[in-house]
Formats: structure tokens, sequence, C-alpha cells
């Protein structure tokens, strides 16, 4: 940990997190998760955790959707104070049986964007193959070249998190087909078939168990059809992910209107041009999967704050300390 996030948090436990949450109670956070177990593991938030995390929303902040969180800053122009909305990207199937059954036990709204190509049973993610890919590796041969890309020899074992990182790094910067490629060359040279079907492990949710969460207060909000990387795929391509996804959705979840989530959201990841794909697409707003100063500034690239089982990044994300400390740098996307 540096130094500063030692201040910080030090500071915090004097009072920082109280004095910026009444600092910034007019400024909308919102809340990103992906993945979540029963018991603490890496990568995922606990039951137990995301319960003490929820409670204590509840008790300090306004929870709401994201949709009633838009109609409330671009349409009535009258915001909540401390407002907050938890989002949840993909749709993986731990949110219905870890996630939901908290919120609703503690009555907390939340955002879920999915995947629909990937609800539908068409598709399972392509992290999610690189990780399996990774775990089912057996012996001395794990060698891989691909292009100008290499794995050493052993490089997979000694160190699996970074040279996953290192993939997946790579994977995000290159052409949508390309990236599949890659994953059918990985799979091909480890010998090891990707199955057709997610593991349960990487399994989504079904649509039965999306209509009652949303019959309960759960926003479904879109993420695509198959998750690519859309500053990486062609307009047209973009075009389809977009509005494939809002039909999936209107056939299987009748609702108007609906939010969206850019896959990987990063400031390369979409553009002035595909953030207007996805207004004329009928989209109410969307979000990115980062945090600067613009914050609540443009309806369609919302920023968005790190949820995690760490409770020093969750109470900086809602407290409003990380958003304070991007204005005092003057962080922001600079063609957004």
């Amino acid at each position: 940990m540096s130094l500063a996030s030692k201040l910080v948090r030090k500071a915090g436990d004097l009072g920082l997190y109280q004095f910026a949450r009444l600092l910034t109670a007019n400024t909308p956070r919102i809340l990103m998760y992906h993945r979540f177990a029963a018991e603490a593991e890496p990568g995922y938030v606990s039951r137990e955790r995301f319960r003490e995390q929820v409670a204590y929303i509840k008790k300090y902040y306004h929870p709401m959707t994201l949709q009633d969180l838009s109609t409330c800053l671009f349409d009535t122009g009258k915001v909540p104070r401390y407002a907050i909305v938890i989002t949840v990207d993909d749709g993986y199937r731990d949110f219905h049986d870890v996630a939901w059954p908290v919120l609703k036990e503690l009555d907390v709204p939340a955002t879920l964007f999915v995947t629909t190509g990937f609800v539908d049973g068409r598709l399972w993610l392509w992290p999610d193959q690189i990780s399996w890919l990774f775990a089912q590796l057996e012996g001395p041969n794990t060698a891989f070249k691909y292009r100008d890309f290499e794995l050493a020899e052993g490089e997979v074992g000694r160190n699996p998190g970074k040279t996953w990182q290192r993939v997946i790094d790579r994977l995000l910067s290159v052409p949508d087909a390309e990236k599949h490629e890659f994953i059918a060359a990985l799979a091909s040279t480890w010998q090891t078939p990707v199955p057709a079907t997610p593991p349960p492990a990487y399994a989504p949710c079904s649509w039965d168990q999306l209509v009652d969460m949303q019959n309960q207060g759960i926003e479904i909000g879109g993420h695509t059809v198959t998750h690519p990387t859309l500053g990486q795929v062609s307009r047209e391509q973009a075009v389809a992910e977009v509005a494939g996804c809002k039909a999936m959705l209107a056939d299987n979840l009748p609702q108007n209107p609906r939010t969206f989530c850019y896959p990987n959201g990063m400031p390369s990841d979409f553009s002035t041009e595909l953030m207007k794909v996805v207004e004329e697409t009928g989209f109410d707003c969307a979000v990115a999967a980062f945090a600067d100063n613009a914050a609540m500034k443009h309806r369609y690239a919302l920023r968005r704050h790190s949820g995690a089982q760490d409770w020093f990044q969750f109470h900086k994300a809602v407290s409003g300390v990380e958003y304070l400390g991007q204005v005092f740098r003057g962080n922001a996307a600079e063609h957004r």
C-alpha cells in the first residue's frame, strides 16, 4: 500500500469518510461489482461482506436504480442527497444466488447489466475461457506463441495471476476476431478444447431468474450480446451488439426504458460515436467502468467506482474520498 493510501486509511478512521460524505452529498456515486461467492475467495465479494456493505449503504445513503438516478439527473433535475447506485456487470448466476438474496433481505435496489448471448446460452464470457484453460493445465508443456505474443514454458504455473492479466490485456487491445482466434489457438496448443457451455463456476442467470428479479425491483440493463470490446469492432458490429442486446431484453423482459454498460468500459473502449449508437438504439443512459472528476456529467458515460471485498476500497468509493481525490488531481478522460 502506498504512503498516500496509508494516510487516507488513517484519516478515514479519524473522520475523513464522514466529512467526505457530507462534502459530496449532492454528487451521486455509482458502485461497480462483478462476482460474488458464499465465502471469501480472491476476485469475489463474499455474501457476508456484501451484506455488511449493503447495510452500510442503506443506513447512510439513498440507494436507487440507475434508471431512477438518470431520471433525477437529466429529466427532473432533482437528485436526492447521498444518492448511490449498486451496479453489477455481466449476469453471472452468483448474482442471483448470493447477492440478490442480500439485496432482497435488506430491501435495497440494484442494477444488473447482462450480456444477453451469455444469458441465452449461446456463449460464455471470453475472460472466463482463459481462466478455465489456465486451470486445466497439467505438466510442463505450457509454452505458447501467437503472432508476436509468447508464453514461456512454465510461465503460467509460476505466476498464474500475472500471466492471466497479461493475456487479458493483450486481448483487450486487439480486434474482436483476433481475440477469438487467439483463444482457439491457445486451446489447440494445449490440447484442451473449450466446452460449448460454461462450467457451473462461470454460469449465467437464466431468463426466468431475471424475470423474477425484475419483478421484485432489480433493474436489468444491457451489456451487449457477446461482450466484445466495442472499441475493437466495426461500427456495424457495434450497432449489432447494442441493438441486438436491446431487442433480446425487450423480447424476454418487457420493460422500458433500459440502461446500458460498456464492456470493459475504459476510455479506449467507447467513443463519442459509440455513445451516440447507444443513445440512438434507445438506451436511456450508459455507464463506464472508471472514475474521474467528470462523475455524472455525461448521460452516456456515467462514471463508476469499484466495489470490492476490501473495506478500504469500499469506504473510499462510497464516502466520496475517491471522487474528491480525482477532483483535486484534475483527472478526466480528455475526449469526454
